[in-house]
């Protein structure tokens, strides 16, 4: 199939289509070293996010078979063509953390309770945006009123950990647990900021089990498609649902990476109602997102100064203090050895970009 995958920051999922055997365009804000020499490419501002009329003028450019929306565009509605994603209401609704957040109760699942207004002030909590992802926004929570478009969440001890589901609209299979890297103070993330995963989490296999069971039942019941995430706190081995995604994860590679399984194609073919077979994780996969400490400028292809590495910005790009630089992949027989080498190649490229 010709696709088109266009969002704010796609690389994992464009490459995932084209390893896949599809014919591939891609239009993104950053316009990565591999992602442009694999694929063709349409570059976006950031504005063009914002701007329907221009991500629909793209799509009829390059008049593809099908259209993938990733981050920053999943509810911008797409005219005349095949769209592979949750319906844009659908997206909203599932992303409303107060709107979930009663739909988890109403059903008993164990989940972090949350707050509009008024929440109790006798124990720790996260004030978060109402629709948000990443992390982004998320603070601890102070007291007073809560800010509009803001929600208040009950804190959670634990692991972070997400099941990333493959569903049809009403049967769902979950293809891997992953532990979740947030806040790493190593990857220059501060608070609650996602900053990658491990694949698969490092727990007992009835942990993950009973992890996959829970997030299979939930995305089927939301009636989800394709590929859906659901993220969890693992609190003394019980997981605490947090939020659902109802789109593309950040785990994409090291998912693929672990299992070997075909996250796109997956996605695919999800839509033809066909799930994938359950595969067990080959070995620990670890992806680390390296944000900037402050302003730099890349000078050179990282490529060849580090192995490991994607996401590669352009030689002569400039990288504000907090937005991403690149993520470092790594893959073992351990989450120990995983994590070593991703701190290793982090602390080459902290010599190279002085971050």
């Amino acid at each position: 199939m010709r696709i088109l995958v266009i969002g704010q920051s796609v690389r994992n999922i464009a490459i995932s289509a084209f390893r896949a055997g599809h014919s591939v365009a891609a239009a993104d804000c950053y316009c990565d070293l591999d992602l442009v020499e694999v694929v063709e490419v349409h570059r976006l501002r950031i504005e063009d996010l914002f701007n329907a009329d221009k991500i629909n003028a793209i799509v009829e450019s390059v008049d593809p078979d099908a259209v993938v929306l990733g981050p920053g565009v999943e509810t911008v509605r797409i005219n005349g063509y095949s769209v592979m994603n949750n319906s844009p209401d659908r997206i909203l609704r599932v992303s409303d953390k107060l709107w979930l957040s009663r739909w988890l109760e109403e059903r008993e699942y164990p989940h972090a309770t949350t707050w509009e207004s008024d929440p109790p002030c006798d124990r720790k909590m996260i004030l978060k945006p109402r629709i948000g992802a990443g992390g982004y926004g998320c603070r601890i929570f102070e007291g007073g009123a809560v800010p509009p478009g803001h929600i208040v969440q009950e804190f959670v001890e634990g692991v972070p950990a997400s099941a990333s589901v493959i569903c049809d609209g009403s049967d769902a299979r979950t293809i891997a647990v992953n532990e979740q890297l947030s806040g790493m103070r190593w990857l220059n993330a501060d608070g609650f900021r996602y900053c990658g995963n491990i694949t698969p989490l490092d727990a007992d296999a009835d942990v993950r089990e009973r992890i996959a069971h829970i997030a299979e039942e939930i995305v089927a019941g939301l009636g989800l498609v394709g590929s859906n995430g659901v993220d969890f706190i693992l609190a003394r081995n019980k997981p605490v649902v947090i939020e659902v995604n109802p789109r593309f994860q950040g785990s994409l590679d090291t998912v693929e990476l672990s299992t070997g399984i075909s996250v796109f194609q997956a996605h695919l073919d999800a839509f033809d109602g066909r799930l994938p077979a359950a595969r067990r994780a080959r070995y620990f996969a670890g992806r680390a997102i390296l944000y900037s400490s402050e302003r730099i400028r890349i000078d050179s292809d990282l490529r060849r100064l580090v192995l490991g590495i994607m996401d590669v910005p352009a030689p002569g790009s400039v990288i504000e203090m907090g937005d991403p630089v690149l993520s470092i992949i790594s893959a073992g027989s351990g989450r120990r050895g995983v994590v070593e080498s991703l701190r290793a190649k982090r602390s080459a490229l902290g010599q190279i970009l002085r971050l």
